[in-house]
């Protein structure tokens, strides 16, 4: 055990067994903050999903000696400053273990198993700090809840190996020359009309990605589970199939310059990707594909251009110094134009 001194405070690392600090929970010498048992859900449900390939990555628990020495060896008595959420799910875990194990469902039955057999090589690292006051302690933790850096849209697309849509979005992005040229805004949330003259932004591609993979409309917040049915290159490709396909609507160089482009809309993009892909949830690779062709092909006919005066037939609203018709991004307003795409598609 290394300690050192940070800014006045001594600190070091120290490992327990998950056991050692389940025994000292139950002895009220592992003291923590209050419980949120939202995320000690979601904690105990991650390490579940990834106990099989062993991806389970938790952060050191934070926590300080309210009276003590570092130099007396392994404390066994601290009080937690941060993660009491994964100190919770941790003590949770056996008995739902034991519960998961009558479950009918066989891959939860294998999920405990294998949980089960891991229970006594479980460590858990602890950073311990020594000689803070409790208002110093209460400080740490809010500033460590506070002041971090999340992790940016980009780089979580870029390295989810986990999340199917996150990196069917990375490969097509990658590969897709087309759509680098019509313009990705990779850091911002939205893309701001008009004068942010790109095509889309990074994650109103992930949610046309999901779109195509699912057959639903799929909010920013992705669920791990995507119940799939294509395979990732076949997924990719039809994707970007329908992107080559909507190239051909409008010239490629403007097609996000809002100024002259509906197709810039994204609530319109939402609703082209939907009409081209509906219904088609069970069908094969090459009916997929080919049936998204066919139905972008009939919609050659329709004037894209911004300033035509049927957008203002749909919901929406004037905004800005050029008082642009903006398209209603909601639910009942897509709906409402993927019908009219149906009715100009012939069907």
């Amino acid at each position: 055990m290394i300690i050192s001194d940070v800014f006045t405070k001594r600190q070091t690392i120290v490992v327990y067994t998950l056991q050692e600090l389940l025994n000292m929970l139950e002895d009220n010498r592992l003291t923590v903050r209050k419980m949120n048992n939202l995320q000690v859900r979601k904690i105990r449900r991650y390490i579940f999903n990834n106990v099989h390939t062993k991806q389970i990555y938790l952060p050191p628990i934070v926590a300080w000696l309210e009276e003590g020495s570092l130099d007396e060896g392994k404390p066994d008595k601290i009080s937690v400053i941060d993660g009491t959420q994964r100190v919770m799910a941790l003590s949770q875990l056996r008995s739902v273990v034991l519960q998961t194990m009558n479950s009918e469902d066989e891959e939860e039955q294998r999920k405990a198993l294998k949980l089960l057999y891991m229970f006594d090589k479980i460590e858990v690292a602890v950073q311990i700090f020594e000689g803070l006051s409790r208002s110093e302690a209460d400080q740490m933790y809010v500033d460590l809840n506070t002041k971090g850096k999340k992790v940016s849209l980009s780089k979580r697309i870029a390295y989810d190996s986990r999340n199917d849509i996150n990196q069917t979005t990375n490969r097509i992005l990658q590969s897709n020359h087309l759509l680098r040229q019509a313009g990705v805004e990779q850091e911002k949330h939205a893309v701001m009309r008009p004068k942010n003259k790109n095509l889309i932004s990074l994650s109103q591609l992930r949610q046309l990605v999901a779109l195509f993979i699912t057959g639903k409309a799929i909010t920013s917040n992705l669920a791990l589970d995507t119940g799939i049915q294509l395979q990732s290159e076949e997924n990719i490709e039809v994707i970007n199939t329908w992107f080559e396909e909507l190239f051909k609507l409008y010239p490629i160089e403007s097609i996000g310059n809002y100024e002259v482009s509906i197709l810039a809309s994204f609530p319109m993009l939402t609703a082209i990707a939907t009409y081209a892909v509906e219904g088609m949830e069970e069908n094969s690779f090459n009916e997929k594909k080919q049936g998204i062709i066919d139905r972008m092909r009939k919609l050659k006919a329709i004037s894209w251009q911004r300033e035509s005066p049927i957008w203002r037939e749909f919901e929406g609203s004037e905004r800005g110094r050029e008082k642009y018709y903006y398209l209603a991004n909601d639910k009942k307003s897509i709906e409402t134009l993927v019908a009219w795409l149906r009715h100009k598609g012939g069907e």
